[in-house]
Protein backbone atom coordinates (compact mmCIF):
# COMPACT_ATOMS: atom_id res chain seq x y z
CA UNK A 1 0.00 0.00 0.00
CA UNK A 2 2.83 2.37 0.88
CA UNK A 3 4.50 1.62 -2.45
CA UNK A 4 1.23 2.35 -4.25
CA UNK A 5 0.90 5.67 -2.45
CA UNK A 6 4.48 6.60 -3.28
CA UNK A 7 3.89 5.65 -6.91
CA UNK A 8 0.71 7.71 -7.06
CA UNK A 9 2.50 10.70 -5.52
CA UNK A 10 5.31 10.43 -8.08
CA UNK A 11 2.84 10.11 -10.93
CA UNK A 12 0.91 13.10 -9.61
CA UNK A 13 4.05 15.24 -9.73
CA UNK A 14 4.71 14.08 -13.28
CA UNK A 15 1.11 14.81 -14.22
CA UNK A 16 1.27 18.34 -12.89
CA UNK A 17 4.15 18.94 -15.26
CA UNK A 18 2.34 17.28 -18.14
CA UNK A 19 0.56 20.51 -19.06
CA UNK A 20 3.78 21.86 -20.54
CA UNK A 21 4.50 18.66 -22.44
CA UNK A 22 0.96 18.46 -23.78
CA UNK A 23 1.42 21.78 -25.53
CA UNK A 24 4.85 21.21 -27.08
CA UNK A 25 3.58 20.04 -30.46
CA UNK A 26 3.80 23.00 -32.79
CA UNK A 27 1.16 24.25 -35.21
CA UNK A 28 0.19 27.56 -36.78
CA UNK A 29 -2.30 28.96 -39.28
CA UNK A 30 -2.20 31.39 -42.19
CA UNK A 31 -5.07 32.93 -44.15
CA UNK A 32 -4.67 35.17 -47.19
CA UNK A 33 -7.64 36.58 -49.12
CA UNK A 34 -7.42 38.80 -52.21
CA UNK A 35 -9.78 41.57 -51.15
CA UNK A 36 -9.09 43.61 -54.30
CA UNK A 37 -6.72 43.30 -57.22
CA UNK A 38 -3.24 42.72 -55.82
CA UNK A 39 -4.17 43.40 -52.20
CA UNK A 40 -4.35 40.52 -49.74
CA UNK A 41 -5.64 40.60 -46.19
CA UNK A 42 -5.18 37.82 -43.68
CA UNK A 43 -3.80 36.53 -40.41
CA UNK A 44 -0.77 34.59 -39.25
CA UNK A 45 -1.31 32.61 -36.04
CA UNK A 46 1.68 31.28 -34.12
CA UNK A 47 2.23 29.79 -30.69
CA UNK A 48 3.98 32.17 -28.30
CA UNK A 49 6.02 29.24 -26.95
CA UNK A 50 7.43 28.71 -30.44
CA UNK A 51 8.37 32.36 -30.79
CA UNK A 52 10.03 32.20 -27.36
CA UNK A 53 12.48 29.63 -28.72
CA UNK A 54 13.54 31.81 -31.65
CA UNK A 55 16.91 33.45 -31.07
CA UNK A 56 16.51 37.14 -30.33
CA UNK A 57 12.85 36.84 -29.34
CA UNK A 58 13.20 34.76 -26.17
CA UNK A 59 13.00 36.19 -22.68
CA UNK A 60 16.00 35.76 -20.40
CA UNK A 61 14.40 32.81 -18.59
CA UNK A 62 12.74 31.27 -21.70
CA UNK A 63 9.23 31.80 -20.37
CA UNK A 64 6.39 32.13 -22.93
CA UNK A 65 6.12 35.52 -24.60
CA UNK A 66 3.82 37.69 -22.48
CA UNK A 67 1.85 40.71 -23.62
CA UNK A 68 4.44 43.16 -22.33
CA UNK A 69 7.20 41.39 -24.19
CA UNK A 70 5.05 41.04 -27.32
CA UNK A 71 4.55 44.81 -27.43
CA UNK A 72 8.17 45.52 -26.52
CA UNK A 73 9.61 43.07 -29.05
CA UNK A 74 7.11 43.71 -31.85
CA UNK A 75 9.70 45.29 -34.20
CA UNK A 76 11.98 42.26 -33.76
CA UNK A 77 9.04 39.88 -34.30
CA UNK A 78 8.05 41.75 -37.47
CA UNK A 79 11.64 41.53 -38.75
CA UNK A 80 11.63 37.80 -38.05
CA UNK A 81 8.26 37.23 -39.73
CA UNK A 82 9.39 39.19 -42.78
CA UNK A 83 12.39 36.86 -43.00
CA UNK A 84 10.37 33.65 -42.77
CA UNK A 85 7.24 34.65 -44.73
CA UNK A 86 7.86 35.79 -48.30
CA UNK A 87 5.21 36.35 -50.97
CA UNK A 88 5.83 37.03 -54.65
CA UNK A 89 3.46 37.64 -57.53
CA UNK A 90 4.46 37.80 -61.16
CA UNK A 91 8.06 37.57 -59.95
CA UNK A 92 7.77 40.72 -57.82
CA UNK A 93 8.13 40.67 -54.02
CA UNK A 94 4.97 41.73 -52.20
CA UNK A 95 5.24 44.27 -49.40
CA UNK A 96 3.98 42.99 -46.05
CA UNK A 97 2.42 45.02 -43.25
CA UNK A 98 2.25 43.09 -39.96
CA UNK A 99 0.32 44.66 -37.10
CA UNK A 100 0.28 44.08 -33.33
CA UNK A 101 -1.25 40.73 -32.44
CA UNK A 102 -4.27 39.71 -30.44
CA UNK A 103 -4.70 36.37 -28.66
CA UNK A 104 -6.99 33.56 -29.80
CA UNK A 105 -7.53 30.07 -28.40
CA UNK A 106 -7.42 27.30 -31.00
CA UNK A 107 -7.52 23.58 -30.14
CA UNK A 108 -6.56 24.34 -26.55
CA UNK A 109 -3.66 26.61 -27.50
CA UNK A 110 -3.37 30.36 -26.94
CA UNK A 111 -2.06 31.63 -30.26
CA UNK A 112 -0.77 35.07 -31.21
CA UNK A 113 -2.82 36.41 -34.13
CA UNK A 114 -0.86 38.78 -36.39
CA UNK A 115 -3.01 40.73 -38.89
CA UNK A 116 -1.27 40.81 -42.27
CA UNK A 117 -1.75 42.89 -45.40
CA UNK A 118 0.21 42.11 -48.55
CA UNK A 119 0.42 44.45 -51.53
CA UNK A 120 1.36 42.60 -54.70
CA UNK A 121 1.20 42.82 -58.46
CA UNK A 122 -2.41 42.83 -59.63
CA UNK A 123 -2.12 39.54 -61.50
CA UNK A 124 0.27 36.69 -62.26
CA UNK A 125 1.52 33.53 -60.60
CA UNK A 126 1.84 33.76 -56.83
CA UNK A 127 4.49 32.06 -54.71
CA UNK A 128 4.26 31.85 -50.91
CA UNK A 129 7.33 30.70 -48.97
CA UNK A 130 7.25 29.99 -45.24
CA UNK A 131 10.28 28.84 -43.25
CA UNK A 132 9.39 29.93 -39.72
CA UNK A 133 9.91 27.97 -36.49
CA UNK A 134 11.36 24.89 -38.25
CA UNK A 135 14.86 25.56 -36.92
CA UNK A 136 13.59 25.33 -33.32
CA UNK A 137 10.64 22.93 -33.85
CA UNK A 138 11.25 20.49 -36.67
CA UNK A 139 7.71 19.06 -36.34
CA UNK A 140 6.12 22.51 -36.80
CA UNK A 141 3.21 22.65 -39.26
CA UNK A 142 1.52 25.72 -40.73
CA UNK A 143 -1.94 25.15 -42.20
CA UNK A 144 -2.72 27.81 -44.81
CA UNK A 145 -5.81 28.84 -46.75
CA UNK A 146 -4.86 31.08 -49.69
CA UNK A 147 -7.59 32.61 -51.85
CA UNK A 148 -6.83 34.57 -55.03
CA UNK A 149 -9.22 35.74 -57.73
CA UNK A 150 -8.17 32.71 -59.77
CA UNK A 151 -7.93 29.90 -57.24
CA UNK A 152 -8.33 28.83 -53.63
CA UNK A 153 -5.96 26.34 -52.07
CA UNK A 154 -5.30 24.71 -48.73
CA UNK A 155 -1.64 24.07 -48.01
CA UNK A 156 0.31 22.45 -45.18
CA UNK A 157 3.77 23.98 -44.78
CA UNK A 158 6.31 21.74 -43.07
CA UNK A 159 10.06 21.31 -42.75
CA UNK A 160 10.10 19.40 -46.04
CA UNK A 161 7.48 21.50 -47.83
CA UNK A 162 7.99 25.25 -47.46
CA UNK A 163 6.56 26.66 -50.68
CA UNK A 164 3.19 27.02 -52.41
CA UNK A 165 2.49 28.25 -55.95
CA UNK A 166 -0.81 29.61 -57.27
CA UNK A 167 -2.39 28.89 -59.64
CA UNK A 168 -1.38 25.31 -58.97
CA UNK A 169 -2.19 22.93 -61.82
CA UNK A 170 -1.90 20.06 -59.36
CA UNK A 171 -4.45 21.65 -57.05
CA UNK A 172 -7.71 19.69 -57.13
CA UNK A 173 -10.42 18.42 -54.89
CA UNK A 174 -8.33 15.31 -54.30
CA UNK A 175 -5.36 17.44 -53.23
CA UNK A 176 -7.57 19.40 -50.84
CA UNK A 177 -9.08 16.17 -49.53
CA UNK A 178 -5.63 14.72 -48.87
CA UNK A 179 -4.40 17.86 -47.10
CA UNK A 180 -7.44 18.03 -44.81
CA UNK A 181 -7.36 14.28 -44.18
CA UNK A 182 -3.79 14.69 -42.99
CA UNK A 183 -4.82 17.61 -40.80
CA UNK A 184 -7.55 15.52 -39.18
CA UNK A 185 -5.06 12.81 -38.27
CA UNK A 186 -2.55 15.42 -37.08
CA UNK A 187 -5.08 17.18 -34.87
CA UNK A 188 -6.18 14.00 -33.08
CA UNK A 189 -2.52 13.19 -32.39
CA UNK A 190 -1.75 16.66 -31.01
CA UNK A 191 -5.07 16.81 -29.15
CA UNK A 192 -3.78 15.33 -25.90
CA UNK A 193 -7.04 16.11 -24.11
CA UNK A 194 -9.02 14.17 -26.73
CA UNK A 195 -6.58 11.25 -26.52
CA UNK A 196 -6.76 11.11 -22.72
CA UNK A 197 -10.57 11.21 -22.83
CA UNK A 198 -10.49 8.22 -25.19
CA UNK A 199 -7.99 6.39 -22.97
CA UNK A 200 -9.98 7.11 -19.80
CA UNK A 201 -13.15 5.89 -21.50
CA UNK A 202 -11.51 2.62 -22.58
CA UNK A 203 -9.71 1.80 -19.32
CA UNK A 204 -12.72 -0.16 -18.01
CA UNK A 205 -13.90 -1.88 -21.21
CA UNK A 206 -11.99 -4.99 -20.10
CA UNK A 207 -13.70 -4.99 -16.69
CA UNK A 208 -17.20 -5.54 -15.35
CA UNK A 209 -18.80 -4.18 -12.22
CA UNK A 210 -20.00 -6.86 -9.76
CA UNK A 211 -20.53 -6.88 -6.00
CA UNK A 212 -19.41 -3.25 -5.76
CA UNK A 213 -15.99 -3.80 -7.36
CA UNK A 214 -14.29 -4.06 -10.71
CA UNK A 215 -13.62 -7.59 -11.96
CA UNK A 216 -12.11 -8.86 -15.19
CA UNK A 217 -14.43 -9.27 -18.17
CA UNK A 218 -14.01 -12.92 -19.24
CA UNK A 219 -15.50 -12.48 -22.72
CA UNK A 220 -13.27 -10.94 -25.38
CA UNK A 221 -16.34 -10.66 -27.59
CA UNK A 222 -18.10 -8.47 -25.02
CA UNK A 223 -14.96 -6.29 -24.71
CA UNK A 224 -15.01 -5.68 -28.47
CA UNK A 225 -18.76 -5.00 -28.35
CA UNK A 226 -18.39 -2.55 -25.45
CA UNK A 227 -15.50 -0.80 -27.20
CA UNK A 228 -17.47 -0.58 -30.44
CA UNK A 229 -20.42 1.03 -28.64
CA UNK A 230 -18.27 3.62 -26.85
CA UNK A 231 -16.08 4.50 -29.83
CA UNK A 232 -19.11 4.69 -32.13
CA UNK A 233 -20.94 6.97 -29.66
CA UNK A 234 -17.92 9.27 -29.38
CA UNK A 235 -17.35 9.24 -33.15
CA UNK A 236 -20.97 9.96 -34.06
CA UNK A 237 -21.25 12.76 -31.51
CA UNK A 238 -18.08 14.65 -32.37
CA UNK A 239 -18.74 14.19 -36.09
CA UNK A 240 -22.12 15.92 -35.66
CA UNK A 241 -20.83 18.94 -33.76
CA UNK A 242 -17.59 19.17 -35.74
CA UNK A 243 -19.64 19.42 -38.94
CA UNK A 244 -22.31 21.78 -37.58
CA UNK A 245 -19.74 24.05 -35.92
CA UNK A 246 -17.41 24.15 -38.93
CA UNK A 247 -20.34 24.97 -41.24
CA UNK A 248 -21.40 27.77 -38.91
CA UNK A 249 -24.71 26.34 -37.69
CA UNK A 250 -23.70 26.33 -34.03
CA UNK A 251 -21.19 28.40 -32.11
CA UNK A 252 -19.95 28.39 -28.52
CA UNK A 253 -17.22 30.37 -26.82
CA UNK A 254 -13.99 28.45 -27.46
CA UNK A 255 -12.75 28.99 -23.89
CA UNK A 256 -15.96 27.47 -22.55
CA UNK A 257 -15.62 24.51 -24.91
CA UNK A 258 -11.99 23.87 -23.89
CA UNK A 259 -12.92 24.12 -20.21
CA UNK A 260 -15.79 21.68 -20.75
CA UNK A 261 -13.47 19.24 -22.53
CA UNK A 262 -11.10 19.30 -19.54
CA UNK A 263 -14.04 18.59 -17.21
CA UNK A 264 -15.17 15.69 -19.42
CA UNK A 265 -11.74 14.07 -19.08
CA UNK A 266 -11.74 14.73 -15.33
CA UNK A 267 -15.20 13.23 -14.77
CA UNK A 268 -14.51 10.15 -16.90
CA UNK A 269 -11.26 9.43 -15.05
CA UNK A 270 -12.84 9.88 -11.60
CA UNK A 271 -15.82 7.78 -12.66
CA UNK A 272 -13.43 4.90 -13.29
CA UNK A 273 -12.31 5.03 -9.65
CA UNK A 274 -15.66 5.88 -8.04
CA UNK A 275 -18.26 4.65 -10.55
CA UNK A 276 -21.42 6.73 -10.65
CA UNK A 277 -22.23 5.90 -14.28
CA UNK A 278 -21.49 2.31 -15.33
CA UNK A 279 -23.18 2.30 -18.74
CA UNK A 280 -21.12 4.95 -20.49
CA UNK A 281 -22.69 5.04 -23.96
CA UNK A 282 -24.98 8.05 -23.48
CA UNK A 283 -22.41 9.93 -21.39
CA UNK A 284 -19.69 9.32 -23.98
CA UNK A 285 -22.03 10.59 -26.70
CA UNK A 286 -22.75 13.75 -24.68
CA UNK A 287 -19.07 14.42 -24.07
CA UNK A 288 -18.34 13.67 -27.73
CA UNK A 289 -20.60 16.55 -28.75
CA UNK A 290 -18.34 18.85 -26.76
CA UNK A 291 -15.13 17.41 -28.19
CA UNK A 292 -16.43 17.89 -31.74
CA UNK A 293 -16.72 21.62 -31.16
CA UNK A 294 -13.11 21.59 -29.97
CA UNK A 295 -11.95 19.90 -33.18
CA UNK A 296 -13.94 22.37 -35.28
CA UNK A 297 -12.07 25.39 -33.93
CA UNK A 298 -9.45 24.95 -36.65
CA UNK A 299 -11.96 25.89 -39.35
CA UNK A 300 -12.64 29.26 -37.79
CA UNK A 301 -9.08 30.22 -38.70
CA UNK A 302 -8.92 28.69 -42.15
CA UNK A 303 -11.64 30.94 -43.55
CA UNK A 304 -12.27 28.19 -46.08
CA UNK A 305 -14.29 29.11 -49.14
CA UNK A 306 -17.88 27.91 -49.26
CA UNK A 307 -17.30 25.84 -52.39
CA UNK A 308 -14.65 23.75 -50.63
CA UNK A 309 -15.80 23.90 -47.02
CA UNK A 310 -18.01 20.80 -47.10
CA UNK A 311 -15.23 18.74 -48.69
CA UNK A 312 -12.71 20.12 -46.17
CA UNK A 313 -14.95 19.26 -43.23
CA UNK A 314 -15.61 15.75 -44.54
CA UNK A 315 -11.91 15.05 -45.11
CA UNK A 316 -10.91 16.50 -41.74
CA UNK A 317 -13.59 14.40 -40.04
CA UNK A 318 -12.38 11.22 -41.72
CA UNK A 319 -8.82 12.07 -40.71
CA UNK A 320 -9.87 12.43 -37.08
CA UNK A 321 -11.54 9.01 -37.24
CA UNK A 322 -8.46 7.42 -38.84
CA UNK A 323 -6.27 8.81 -36.07
CA UNK A 324 -8.74 7.72 -33.43
CA UNK A 325 -8.92 4.17 -34.80
CA UNK A 326 -5.11 4.03 -34.82
CA UNK A 327 -5.08 4.93 -31.11
CA UNK A 328 -7.78 2.37 -30.28
CA UNK A 329 -5.95 -0.34 -32.25
CA UNK A 330 -2.90 0.20 -30.02
CA UNK A 331 -4.73 0.47 -26.69
CA UNK A 332 -7.33 -2.29 -27.03
CA UNK A 333 -4.96 -5.29 -27.40
CA UNK A 334 -3.07 -4.09 -24.31
CA UNK A 335 -6.28 -3.85 -22.30
CA UNK A 336 -7.41 -7.29 -23.44
CA UNK A 337 -4.12 -8.74 -22.23
CA UNK A 338 -3.97 -6.77 -18.97
CA UNK A 339 -7.41 -7.89 -17.77
CA UNK A 340 -5.91 -11.25 -16.73
CA UNK A 341 -3.50 -9.52 -14.37
CA UNK A 342 -5.14 -9.32 -10.96
CA UNK A 343 -3.47 -6.00 -10.15
CA UNK A 344 -4.99 -4.31 -13.19
CA UNK A 345 -8.43 -3.76 -11.66
CA UNK A 346 -7.02 -3.14 -8.17
CA UNK A 347 -4.09 -0.87 -8.92
CA UNK A 348 -3.16 -0.20 -12.55
CA UNK A 349 -6.54 1.11 -13.75
CA UNK A 350 -7.08 3.31 -10.65
CA UNK A 351 -3.51 4.65 -10.88
CA UNK A 352 -3.83 5.43 -14.58
CA UNK A 353 -7.21 7.07 -13.99
CA UNK A 354 -5.78 9.11 -11.11
CA UNK A 355 -2.97 10.44 -13.28
CA UNK A 356 -5.43 11.36 -16.04
CA UNK A 357 -7.68 13.05 -13.46
CA UNK A 358 -4.78 15.15 -12.13
CA UNK A 359 -3.79 16.19 -15.65
CA UNK A 360 -7.41 17.09 -16.47
CA UNK A 361 -7.78 19.05 -13.24
CA UNK A 362 -4.64 20.99 -14.15
CA UNK A 363 -6.11 21.74 -17.58
CA UNK A 364 -9.42 22.84 -16.05
CA UNK A 365 -7.61 25.26 -13.74
CA UNK A 366 -5.48 26.58 -16.63
CA UNK A 367 -8.56 27.08 -18.83
CA UNK A 368 -10.83 28.62 -16.18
Amino acid sequence: MQLARQSLFTLALLALGFHSYAHELSSGYLTLDEVRAGVFSGELLLNSNDLTKVKGLASSDNTPVGWGQVNLNHPQVVDYLNQVLAIKRDGQTCSLAINLPSMRRISGEDLLVYPIEATCASRGDMVVNYSGIFNVESDHKLLAQINTDEQSTTKVFSLDNQSATLPDEKNSNWTLFGEMLYQGVWHIFIGIDHILFLVATLLTVNLLRANGEWQKEPSTKRIFKHTLILVSAFTLAHSITLTLTALGYISLNSNLVEFGIALSVLFTAINNIYPQVVKLGILTFAFGLLHGMGFASVFADLNAQSDSLVLSVAAFNIGVEVGQLAIVSVILPLLIGLRHWQQYARAIMPLASSVIAIIALNWAIQRW
